[in-house]
């Protein structure tokens, strides 16, 4: 009983997440359509269709370029709007002739929304509005005004985006499982983790006690591992990387090559991640203790396949050398797992993005053989990433508190807790 109810109330809790996390309200999206459909510059054969923001013809789901671009301005149609997405507006609009004592009159609107042209009694006269000045003109120059191309918008000073902003994969890691989002050449962030020590939801029809509920604000009041990290684009395909973790006072060097990328005949993608842990253990020597270090090595080849904006799979081969630090001496009381010095594991997850800012991911990370030390697990977490131009952050429940990388393939548990991830690109 005490671990349905443990589960019930995550449950409310996520789902609740999820309304906040989703962003704009449904009921409203007509409302949008309504006013592209009420714009007099808008081009009529894209009015009353779903698939003029959205990439399914049923609208919902995630948004097109221009689906994001309206989104972009708060959903209020602009003369920069009309002038960057001409397929989707008239340049300008002539209305019907109204006869006048000299014959008849019209006038031509621009989408600039600062300029009028009348004709009156086939004569005609520039109206500019934004300086409150009317000049005639000749017929030849509203020949080339009615012809010239929409302005190009204006450069407008802006966060630094993320790399990849319309694809479904918004980070460089799902969880902790590393993606194959490519770095842009001397680009800047930081990566920080979080993952509380209670736990929320355990494993199996045993009954948790000690984990959180809605009391205990779901494990946000408990004891936390804090870890962050920077990460910086060399070029176009090579990156470094740096994370630290308080468990074992662990540091991890690294350095990213970008293999392949989805585009053309190339049908996935593919980068090649190298990196160095060491970490901090305290050693019984005799009668005393002492610290030292110790190092394992890592070697991971995250491979994935996008289908349209809307998700990716991903496939990640891994290798962990030296991954257990201190094996036991030889026992027949002893797993043969514990007395394996290196680890190899396939990570398998997907990240579908269900808003255009946000994503629902997953990720499991089985060990294929070596090390696994006793009552350890496979590690299975999952995440709710909300991106901005430049921040992604992201809500995590997990059965490993370990995030570096051979530490979150190897320190799987039966509990689960919450936590949280946020990548900020600095430049």
């Amino acid at each position: 009983m005490g671990s349905n109810r443990q589960i019930r109330g995550v449950a409310f809790f996520l789902i609740t997440l999820c309304f906040i996390f989703g962003g704009a309200r449904a009921y409203a999206l007509p409302q949008f359509l309504m006013r592209f459909n009420q714009d007099p510059f808008s081009r009529p054969e894209f009015r009353n269709q779903c698939s003029t923001c959205h990439l399914s013809p049923q609208g919902g789901g995630p948004r097109n370029p221009f689906g994001t671009a309206f989104e972009g301005t708060d959903h209020v149609i602009t003369p920069a709007l009309r002038a960057a997405w001409p397929a989707r507006f008239l340049q300008s609009v002539t209305t019907a002739a109204v006869p006048a004592d000299s014959g008849q009159a019209k006038a031509t609107f621009f989408a600039n929304e600062q300029e009028v042209i009348l004709e009156i009694g086939g004569q005609y006269f520039l109206l500019r509005q934004k300086e409150a000045r009317l000049e005639r003109i000749e017929s030849q120059v509203v020949a080339q005004r009615m012809a010239a191309p929409p302005a190009a918008p204006a450069a407008a000073a802006a966060e630094p985006r993320l790399p990849l902003r319309n694809q479904p994969t918004f980070d460089h890691y799902l969880v902790n499982l590393p993606t194959t989002l490519p770095y842009a050449r001397r680009s800047l962030s930081m990566r920080f983790t979080h993952r509380f020590a209670q736990p929320v939801i355990r494993a199996g029809d045993d009954d948790c006690p000690e984990c959180g509920d809605v009391t205990d604000l779901f494990g946000f009041d408990s004891f936390s591992y804090s870890s962050f990290g920077g990460e910086i684009g060399l070029t176009p395909r090579i990156a470094a990387t740096f994370y630290r973790s308080p468990l074992d006072r662990t540091y991890e060097f690294g350095g990213v090559f970008q293999l392949l990328r989805q585009q053309g005949r190339e049908p996935f993608s593919a980068l090649l991640r190298v990196s160095m842990e060491t970490r901090r253990l305290f050693v019984i020597r005799g009668n005393t203790g002492e610290n030292e270090r110790f190092q394992t090595a890592n070697l991971v080849l995250p491979i994935s396949r996008a289908i349209s904006n809307v998700a990716e799979i991903f496939v990640v081969p891994m290798m962990s050398f030296r991954a257990n630090p201190l094996p036991p001496l030889t026992s027949p009381f002893v797993a043969q797992g514990d007395l394996r010095r290196n680890l190899g594991a396939v990570g398998l997850g997907a990240s579908v993005r269900f808003r255009p800012r946000t994503a629902f991911v997953v990720e499991w990370l089985p060990r294929v053989g070596g090390f696994h030390a006793t009552d350890s697990r496979n590690a299975l977490s999952f995440g709710l990433q909300r991106t901005t131009n430049a921040h992604v952050f992201e809500l995590v429940l997990s059965n490993t508190l370990g995030t570096t990388t051979s530490q979150a393939f190897s320190m799987g548990a039966r509990d689960f807790s919450l936590g949280f991830n946020l990548y900020r690109r600095l430049r």
